[in-house]
């Protein structure tokens, strides 16, 4: 706009756009307007309107260039009107990194250690659960052949239900209830209600399930599950705090289906505001038919400051 529209603007917001450095809230406080040259605006920072231009070639996760209550001064041409914004500095700043969030997953397939600072910096604005809001998968299912199928219509994926691991959602009286498949099309409610579904009813499955950190929390034995939690407690974290699983339980488990020894370690890195840690898991498992399965598990906590601490649960001594 230019400096005669500008004087209509004084303390009032108005949009600094920086181009790949992002979009900015603010009040325009004051205006430098001498003779011939281009009029400058003091603009006090309020929020974040678009956050800056992230690439899959980045190895750090750009920062804004403005912080709340920044005043900067700017050239006219990069002030914009711009309608009222009644969201906090934070609040503005995490809708923009969901929309960035967004464009990543729809936009790049390698970009998992991008999303992973998005995610930490959303933790850190207590705003992580912008990045669940699309909790569910919704599935319609179907029969072929004698066999239940659900299809994804939106993706084309189609998954059958038979053996299926998963805790299922049914819709019955317009509200959904978990349950878990029984055969030819049954499912069974918590509370023990047999449902028949038909042709085209819909079922869903709860984002969740498919994140390693979750799985390996339910194939973890409770003593397992305790020493774990025993180790994050006297560390001051808790799971909401889990940043990165790699989960090579899961893999090995998924691709050996006929072996009955599995070991190695899962790598589980957390972040609070004050420290980072990673956990390595070293595992061992033989599955057995007639007898419990033998499981060794140990959680070697390592935070960046130095501190180390070793939690242990075994059903037998391990070959260690």
């Amino acid at each position: 706009m230019n400096r005669k529209e500008a004087q209509a603007y004084l303390n009032q917001l108005v949009l600094i756009d920086k181009g790949d450095h992002g979009r900015y809230y603010g009040t325009l406080e004051d205006l430098i307007a001498e003779e011939r040259k281009p009029w400058r605006g003091k603009v006090r920072i309020t929020g974040v309107e678009r956050y800056p231009k992230i690439s899959s070639e980045l190895s750090q996760l750009p920062k804004p260039v403005f912080a709340e209550n920044d005043l900067v001064e700017e050239p006219g041409v990069n002030i914009f009107p711009c309608n009222d914004n009644s969201l906090s500095y934070n609040h503005s700043l995490a809708d923009a990194l969901k929309e960035r969030w967004d464009q990543l997953q729809e936009t790049y397939t390698n970009s998992e250690h991008l999303l992973t600072q998005i995610q930490q910096y959303m933790k850190q604005l207590k705003s992580e659960k912008l990045l669940t809001e699309d909790t569910y998968i919704y599935y319609q299912v179907f029969e072929k052949n004698g066999e239940m199928f659900m299809y994804d219509e939106e993706k084309g994926d189609k998954l059958a239900i038979e053996g299926c691991p998963f805790e299922f959602e049914i819709k019955t009286n317009g509200r959904w209830e978990p349950a878990h498949y029984d055969d030819h099309g049954h499912f069974i409610t918590f509370d023990e209600k047999l449902i028949k579904l038909k042709p085209s009813d819909d079922v869903r499955l709860n984002k969740k399930q498919f994140d390693p950190y979750y799985i390996l929390k339910n194939e973890l034995e409770e003593p397992a599950l305790d020493a774990l939690e025993s180790g994050m407690q006297r560390l001051g974290i808790n799971h909401e705090h889990c940043m990165y699983c790699h989960n090579s339980l899961l893999i090995q488990l998924l691709s050996s289906i006929e072996e009955q020894e599995f070991s190695g370690v899962n790598f589980i890195s957390y972040a609070n505001e004050n420290q980072q840690f990673i956990v390595q898991h070293h595992y061992e498992r033989t599955i057995q038919d007639e007898e419990d399965d033998i499981t060794f598990d140990r959680f070697e906590f390592t935070s960046d400051s130095g501190e180390r601490l070793i939690t242990t649960y075994a059903t037998q001594v391990s070959n260690e």
